[in-house]
């Protein structure tokens, strides 16, 4: 026992600096005597409830910071005068006061535990539990660490925040910049998103502002996610928004603007030596050289810029400074019976490409009215209106032309006039003349909640929810003239034609919700259960029109030509009934147990295979709160072992080119299939192009979860470890079918997949006097592998590779001379000469083929970390988001990474590409037609890992005593950048663009204020 207090009295002694308290002391009684005040000695005991001396804690004078430590006995010893209030404190405990009285030196102080994070409550399905009764495998933000952060998607804030979330940013295109967030990895081939319910009600992250939002949970494992059944495979995200509170009512202001530049960039040559290497591509290949050294030289020296230009085609189309700015008014109050939120957001950001831009405006109100001390009302109502503007051309078709286009292409002619890239494009014309799309959503939501407390412990909930959604994109392609330059100036080549169409999308949904909730403690059992119904129906209208040549002046569809006009229109509808229960059973706050059941059925399958059942079971074990344990209390809070199975579904039939098919157990049919009968045309229809099967059902996910976590002195430090398996089953997705059949292949359950890993995370809270800081790491590790196909294997997608996969050859290097080149296998796809790429025979057949090809690695990360930290001293504070992958690999697209492709141009890379006076370059031969060289193959995928501080952000809070002359209670300003550095190998651009549109990602530069009144 000695022993464990001496160690103790280490810890307590460490956490001088090191843990949280009311204030900070040094040692004095039996250990170190500092100068104090003079007055009377006083000597003093510190224990706990239990009667157990506490080691370590803090006697100081109120207002003071120095003091004394106790002994391993519990004393302390220190000079106060009569009257003199003494706070006494200890990590892990409450802190308590006395006050010294006259002829008193004697003291016995004993201290409560500190039981406030044991009392923390974290949101669930359908509810909240407190944190220590935690039974599934949850992650949580609360909106501190959302606040100031700049952009219009939550999701992208979230990247490094928690453990066993994946998020994958591809592009910062304003209004397209939401990343990718994938819960443990990908489960499954088709749709693999988490869903979303924003207070109660299945929504979207993209249409709630950050500054509304409270907390966020993510629900990872079946455990946590079973209630939520046929949505829940791929993990569930909860999102709480702010609500009023008891008091008068306090205004508040949050903006900020800034702007931003791009990151990351793949870097091309200029004319001279794209000139010069075309020159070496062409001899290479036997043919004369295309450019004289008196072209090259016109090309150096800039003396015709029209006829020898030297343009950057990617700097002029990135041209815009990105400015972008924001607005956040929250009102919030309420009385005895009432509470209150309203908060309105306007959000505006232009895109570092000419005609982009993206605006949006959000409205969202809470309310909550006590009527009776029995009946609770509260309604959400939230409207949202977003703009997004890109060129009518579309942003990903111009960035892959700016990586195409040739530096001895001019821009633009100096008489203004444009010209055309290779007779076909021009992406800086298209950006500034070609006309715009605009996508215009506007959504309204609102949900009416009723909660009866019928008896004690019982309580009736129940919501109605509506929402509605009108989703306009209107394109209006301009006729462009462009031009070509001849001995006498320009004279038009070509003009396109002008075109606009219109796509309408109607979104309607209604869900209702009733359960009952019982929550009732008797003497060491704890018993909660919930059982609840729902109902959700969902209708969607498209319709699609278009028109040709219409004057560039006019936007309506009227002013184009009926002649070759096109119109489509459709309606699809959905719905889905449920019953849902859990059972929660807590013994002596030691063991735990829950399990969660919800039947399902919806209209996507047919009516035999429509329902299914979707249990979980979890048991834990606070194992801290066992009397063996009790030794420990002074510095283990909690320790809690967690187990859980359960089976999820997914109801996500995602067809093979990404659009959703609500009916695949029944044929569809499409109108306008005309066919001849009796020697006249008769009107038609036809079977659409996908078979139906009639025995689809749902895809499956059972997941197992083994947890431990634990709490150190108080709530100071924090550590979460999960280990998991994930199998998913009956995997919903389209196997290939030979193409005589003339229709595309229906949607069967085929597939399985299985992820494993782990994750972890710890949190340090310090606190040294007025400074106070927290740091928190995560880290995550999965693996997937595709574990069966029922026979639908393709190269690159077979059984035992992981999804997202590259498949290619390996490469071994450059053959630098005809001797490399005889003593090698032959290769399948060409005879090399030297220059050419080196690929290795996987099998020993002498041959090099098709059948040498293996997985290179995916571009799913099997790492994920973050690192947060947060630094508080007197008004300053300072926080800084570090995040990374591993594990990953990236493959930049062809116009990058290969020379001179489709007649392109390329890097400044092969600047050492292979030649006979350079044998030893990096690069091989250039050519512009042998192709041997441009496969897929370790020498292109490349290690996609990367570190990024991905926000930092430095804040002061002016003094209240200054900010409350003027009726302000709190008045803070700040500045913070986003995507500061990246620290990575993957050449060219960021590696996290390998898969979305080549957009860049962008440095944001900012500046705000937050005032509250």
């Amino acid at each position: 026992m000695m022993r464990g207090k001496l160690l103790m009295a280490g810890l307590c002694a460490m956490s001088w600096c090191m843990f949280p308290m009311s204030g900070l002391a040094s040692s004095s009684g039996s250990s170190i005597m500092i100068s104090q005040q003079k007055g009377s000695v006083i000597h003093g005991t510190v224990t706990d409830a239990n009667g157990e001396t506490v080691i370590g804690a803090y006697v100081v004078k109120k207002g003071q910071r120095t003091g004394a430590i106790t002994d391993v006995q519990g004393n302390f010893t220190i000079e106060a005068g009569e009257g003199t209030e003494l706070v006494v404190s200890c990590v892990g405990f409450q802190s308590t006061s006395f006050v010294v009285k006259a002829g008193k030196s004697t003291y016995a102080i004993t201290l409560k535990e500190d039981r406030k994070t044991l009392e923390d409550v974290v949101v669930v399905g359908y509810g909240t539990q407190k944190k220590v009764n935690l039974t599934g495998s949850i992650a949580t933000v609360t909106a501190d660490k959302l606040v100031n952060r700049t952009g219009s998607d939550v999701t992208n804030m979230l990247t490094g925040l928690m453990p066993g979330v994946t998020i994958i940013q591809n592009s910062s295109l304003p209004g397209a910049d939401q990343g990718i967030l994938r819960v443990r990895g990908l489960g499954t081939m088709g749709n693999a998103s988490a869903m979303v319910i924003i207070d109660g009600v299945e929504s979207s992250m993209s249409e709630v502002n950050p500054n509304d939002i409270d907390n966020i949970s993510v629900l990872k494992d079946a455990a946590a996610s079973a209630i939520y059944g046929v949505r829940a495979a791929n993990g569930v995200i909860l999102i709480t928004t702010k609500h009023g509170q008891k008091g008068k009512a306090t205004v508040s202001y949050d903006g900020y603007t800034g702007w931003q530049e791009a990151t990351r960039m793949p870097k091309y040559v200029g004319a001279y030596d794209y000139a010069m290497l075309m020159n070496k591509a062409y001899v290479n290949d036997g043919q004369t050289a295309p450019y004289s050294d008196a072209e090259l030289q016109k090309f150096k020296d800039g003396s015709d810029p029209d006829r020898y230009p030297d343009s950057d085609w990617l700097n002029a189309l990135l041209s815009e400074n990105g400015f972008f700015h924001n607005h956040h008014i929250g009102i919030k109050g309420g009385g005895d019976r009432v509470v209150y939120s309203l908060a309105l957001n306007y959000f505006d950001k232009d895109g570092l490409i000419y005609n982009t831009n993206f605006k949006k405006f959000n409205v969202r109100t809470n309310l909550d009215a006590q009527i009776n001390k029995r009946v609770k009302f509260s309604t959400n109502i939230s409207f949202y209106r977003s703009r997004q503007l890109t060129p009518a051309d579309g942003v990903d078709n111009l960035m892959h032309y700016a990586f195409r286009e040739s530096p001895v292409t001019p821009i633009q002619f100096s008489d203004g006039r444009y010209p055309l890239f290779k007779n076909e494009h021009n992406s800086v014309a298209y950006s500034r003349i070609g006309g715009t799309s605009k996508e215009i959503a506007t959504s309204f939501q609102g949900n009416l909640g009723l909660t009866v407390d019928i008896v004690d412990g019982l309580k009736f909930r129940g919501i109605a929810a509506g929402a509605f959604r009108f989703d306009d994109n209107p394109v209006h392609t301009k006729s462009m003239p462009f031009y070509t330059m001849g001995a006498s100036g320009t004279s038009l080549v070509k003009t396109t034609q002008s075109s606009i169409s219109e796509y309408d999308i109607k979104h309607f949904e209604t869900n209702l919700q009733a359960y009952l909730d019982y929550n009732k403690t008797f003497g060491k059992h704890a018993i909660s259960g919930l059982l609840g119904l729902s109902q959700m129906y969902q209708q969607t209208r498209y319709l699609y029109a278009k028109r040709k040549n219409i004057p560039n002046s006019l936007s309506q569809l009227n002013a184009g030509e009926v002649t070759g006009q096109s119109t489509e229109g459709t309606e699809v509808e959905y719905a889905l009934r449920s019953a849902f229960g859990r059972l929660n059973y807590v013994y002596a706050d030691k063991y735990l147990f829950e399990a969660n059941l919800r039947y399902d059925g919806t209209s996507r399958f047919p009516k035999n295979k429509r329902f299914g059942a979707f249990p979980s079971f979890s048991l834990g074990w606070r194992i801290s709160e066992e009397g063996f344990m009790q030794s420990t209390k002074s510095w283990l809070s909690n320790l809690k072992l967690r187990l859980s199975w359960g089976l999820l579904g997914n109801q996500e039939t995602v067809n093979s080119d990404g659009t959703v098919n609500y009916y695949p157990y029944q044929n569809t049919y499409s109108y306008g299939y005309d066919y001849s009968f009796n020697n006249s045309l008769q009107t038609g229809i036809s079977i659409s192009s996908r078979m139906a099967n009639p025995n689809i059902t749902w895809e499956k996910t059972a997941q197992w979860n083994l947890g431990l976590d634990a709490t150190f002195f108080g709530n100071n430090l924090n550590f979460t470890l999960d280990i998991f398996r994930k199998d998913t089953r009956d995997i919903l997705l389209q196997l290939p079918v030979p193409g005589i059949m003339g229709v595309n292949p229906p949607m069967q359950n085929a597939g399985k997949v299985r992820n494993t890993g782990f994750e972890f995370q710890a949190n340090y809270n310090n606190r040294c006097g007025e400074l106070i800081y927290s740091v928190t790491g995560n880290f995550s590790y999965v693996r997937n592998k595709i574990v069966d196909l029922s026979g639908g294997d393709t190269p690159g997608q077979s059984v035992g590779d992981p999804l997202w996969a590259y498949y290619g050859y390996v490469c071994d290097g450059i053959f630098r001379s005809e001797q490399e080149i005889k003593e090698h296998p032959s290769q399948a796809m060409g005879d090399p000469v030297p220059g050419d790429l080196k690929y290795r025979n996987q099998n020993d057949d002498q041959t090099v083929d098709s059948n040498d090809r293996k997985v290179l690695g995916s571009y799913f990360p099997k790492i994920n970390y973050g690192l947060n930290f947060n630094v508080q001293y007197k008004g300053f504070d300072m926080s800084a988001v570090l995040q990374g992958a591993a594990a990953v690999k990236g493959l930049p697209v062809a116009e990058i990474r290969y020379a001179f492709y489709n007649g392109g141009k390329l890097t400044d890379k092969y600047l050492d590409s292979w030649t006979p006076e350079n044998p030893n370059a990096s690069m091989p031969r250039l050519s512009m037609k042998d192709e041997k060289n441009r496969i897929i193959s370790s020498f292109w995928v490349q290690d996609a890992s990367y570190l990024k501080m991905r926000n930092i952000q430095l804040g002061y809070t002016l003094p209240a005593k200054i900010t409350g002359k003027y009726g302000i209670s709190r008045l803070r300003i700040y500045g913070s950048i986003d995507n500061l550095f990246t620290i990575s190998s993957f050449d060219s651009v960021d590696p996290e663009l390998v898969s979305g549109t080549y957009y860049p990602l962008t440095r944001n530069y900012t500046f705000g204020l937050n005032i509250t009144f």
